[in-house]
């Protein structure tokens, strides 16, 4: 045992860098054994990666080049998708290794890097390939750098962090809230301040501009769809203004960071209100102006309208480590460490049933596998009915199923599948890149689970009949109903203040 506690203190870094590597290397397992399927949002960036570019349709371009190289090496299955996430966030956990060992010491840095890879977003998001699990290892890094900068101005750390915040808001535009974080960071830290008005700082401008620019002129090249869909994503449209929504909220955040490493961070962040002197403190504050950023605005956006839960997800990199920079005061250690050790209990719960959902089903789980299961099967079965009926085209009135056909039936001989819009212009992904072609509308097999859109859909073909409806279950108690309708002749109407009248309140 002395000689193990002798090891750490002279190569923290290696041990430290060991342990995340095991428990990525478990994680992969999982990802590679689960039976379950990959989600809709997965499939889209699938779809992108198999086309590189600058940009896409509702995010920026670094989830479809990361899975563009995972698939270009292992194929095209679920796992291979998948693999960039548990690698990525392990490298977020070395990074705040290094940063709470730079801001503090190893302790601090190794308590850091335990915060962030057991909490429970991370179990799920290291499952799973998203934004995220691209985004916070740069916001990380970024994080890193400014430090580093913070301590030593020099070209190279301006340089590097510059790249941390360009690829970080390739990864998604979320990582503007470090731009506020460093505002603020600045504000209470001299040292900060001095290095982002430095030359250092202003050579970290000329990269991150150089490195986000041809995401830009794409935007501009593309009417800004990705931005614009960002916004939409808001839903300022149908404000609500419930501060009912505000208990909703806490209780997300518990579930992202973990329900008692929680509880230790906000009353840790109300004790930094508290005017207060000295090194220790400014450092505190330098890490709590990356937390309050995305807190306080989705904090906000949740009352205004919705929130999910991992939108202020970027507030955890820092909370990890200002909240390990307590594990040596008394009060707080206890706490922190059954934190983490309940958020270890959780998260190996959440991969036993990842991998073997037959006993999530059993603790009354199935819901939330609702969204990768049965895409498979629903495809095997519009194929066989398709050529059954000798269907044209395939045609779904949701981006969902649209993303789960075109992904299963990659390698099936299935007829183009195609979406119907809502609207004149398209409104996902799936609508514009599913849209009919010339002569596919001979005889078009439609699969449904839309109801209120269904009279609408029927105005937009000249003929159309029910063929029946397409059960797939889902687990224990769940089903996807698809609703089938053959139809042909494809003419959609103008949708004017007139033809909307005649379907008012049905897509409510």
């Amino acid at each position: 045992m002395d000689r193990a506690i002798d090891y750490w203190r002279r190569q923290p870094a290696f041990c430290v860098g060991l342990a995340i590597a095991a428990l990525v290397l478990v994680r992969i397992i999982a990802v590679i054994v689960t039976p379950l399927e990959i989600g809709p949002d997965e499939a889209q960036y699938w779809r992108w990666s198999r086309t590189l570019d600058w940009g896409y349709y509702s995010k920026p371009p670094l989830i479809a080049w990361a899975i563009a190289l995972t698939t270009g090496l292992f194929g095209n299955g679920e796992w291979a998708i998948r693999l960039s996430a548990p690698i990525a966030h392990g490298l977020a956990g070395f990074f705040l290794f290094l940063l709470g060992r730079s801001a503090f010491d190893a302790r601090v840095g190794a308590w850091s890097a335990a915060l962030y890879l057991f909490m429970p977003g991370v179990w799920l998001s290291s499952t799973i390939m998203s934004t995220d699990a691209l985004l916070l290892p740069l916001w990380s890094a970024a994080m890193l750098c400014l430090w580093r900068l913070r301590d030593q101005p020099a070209l190279a750390h301006g340089a590097l962090l510059g790249l941390a915040l360009g690829l970080a808001m390739l990864a998604k535009y979320a990582a503007l809230y470090l731009f506020i974080g460093a505002a603020l960071a600045a504000i209470v830290d001299t040292p900060t301040r001095r290095a982002l008005l430095s030359w250092s700082g202003l050579a970290a401008l000329a990269v991150f501009i150089a490195v986000l620019a041809p995401n830009l002129v794409w935007n501009a090249a593309n009417k800004f769809e990705t931005l614009s869909h960002t916004t939409d994503n808001a839903n300022w449209n149908n404000a609500s203004f419930d501060f009912g929504h505000l208990g909703q909220f806490i209780l997300d955040q518990m579930g992202v960071f973990g329900p008692l490493t929680f509880l230790v961070l906000a009353a840790g962040v109300a004790m930094l209100m508290r005017p207060s002197s000295g090194e220790t403190f400014r450092r505190e504050l330098w890490f709590a102006s990356f937390i309050a950023p995305p807190l306080l605005v989705i904090m906000v956006q949740a009352v205004i309208s919705r929130a999910h839960a991992n939108w202020a997800a970027t507030a955890y990199p820092a909370a990890a480590v200002l909240a390990a920079s307590w594990i040596a005061r008394p009060r707080w250690s206890v706490a922190l460490k059954a934190g983490v050790a309940l958020n270890v209990f959780l998260g190996l719960v959440f991969l036993v049933a990842w991998t073997v959902p037959s006993i999530g089903d059993a603790g009354g789980a199935a819901n939330a596998y609702k969204r990768v299961r049965g895409w498979r099967e629903a495809t095997m079965a519009l194929q066989k009915l398709a050529a059954q009926d000798g269907a044209t085209a395939l045609m779904f009135d949701d981006r969902e199923v649209w993303h789960g056909v075109d992904y299963y039936g990659r390698n099936l001989d299935i007829p183009p599948v195609r979406a119907w819009r809502r609207g004149d212009e398209p409104h996902s992904y799936a609508e514009g890149a599913g849209t009919m072609r010339p002569g596919e509308d001979r005889k078009i097999l439609i699969a449904s689970v839309v109801p209120p859109f269904r009279d609408m859909i029927k105005a937009d073909f000249d003929t159309i009949e029910p063929a029946g409806d397409l059960v797939i279950p889902l687990g224990p108690k769940r089903k996807r109903v698809l609703k089938l309708f053959l139809a042909s002749g494809y003419h959609p109407k103008p949708r004017t203040p007139e033809f909307e009248a005649q379907f008012q309140g049905e897509d409510d």
